[in-house]
């Protein structure tokens, strides 16, 4: 009996933690950025507690879970990376949005940067990744940034962009038509509803497969 407990307990545990796993770690990398955005935890504190520390407690989980064949668990840290992420840099948005100043810029040169990192896979293969930047030098007005990063080129040498800067320097830059705080929030607690449904149904599913596969007590005299 006590065996079948602790059996029980064992597993509502591990299946409130895949449950609670996703908004725990989206909530800890929301609170990291806003404490960024609005106090003072600098660069490293927003690096290492709003975005290593939650990505390495999922990868954690999903590794426990993993090693007990808990495939759906180990799955749910995906989605629940993504809401964090997003739930971060949602914050930078949110604070643009919040607290922005909207300034027009003349562009003064625009600098192409392509940089490729290489992985390797689980089988020894190696992959590299191409990642292209341009970082576009501004002339602004006094208060304004000197200069913005983005994927694609937005404004030629000598054109005019509108951006959006923090006042406090604690927020990148970004274009003005480049602010995505409601749609960035929406779519980090999407990703984190997904990663908890996941969870549960993972734990419910390693509840069910331990019940199934404990031997029966012999009946009789």
């Amino acid at each position: 009996m006590a065996g079948r407990h602790g059996g029980w307990a064992r597993g509502l545990w591990r299946t409130t933690v895949a449950l609670a796993a996703p908004p725990l770690t989206a909530a800890l990398a929301f609170g990291v950025a806003e404490e960024s955005a609005y106090g003072s935890p600098g660069t490293w504190g927003f690096f290492l507690g709003g975005l290593l520390l939650p990505l390495v407690l999922l990868g954690w989980h999903a590794a426990l879970a993993s090693r007990r064949g808990a495939s759906l668990i180990a799955l749910s840290a995906l989605p629940a990376g993504l809401g964090a992420v997003l739930a971060l840099a949602s914050v930078g948005h949110s604070t643009l949005e919040d607290r922005g100043v909207e300034t027009s810029c003349i562009v003064l040169k625009v600098t192409e940067h392509t940089q490729t990192e290489s992985s390797m896979d689980a089988q020894g293969h190696w992959t590299s990744t191409t990642r292209t930047s341009y970082d576009h030098r501004l002339d602004c007005p006094a208060g304004g940034p000197e200069h913005l990063d983005t994927p694609s080129p937005l404004a030629k040498q000598g054109e005019s962009l509108e951006v959006v800067h923090d006042p406090q320097g604690k927020v990148s830059p970004r274009a003005a038509g480049d602010i995505h705080g409601r749609g960035l929030r929406t779519t980090a607690e999407v990703a984190v509803v997904a990663a908890a449904l996941l969870g549960l149904a993972g734990g419910i599913r390693e509840a069910h497969g331990k019940r199934r596969r404990r031997p029966s007590r012999p009946t009789g005299p």
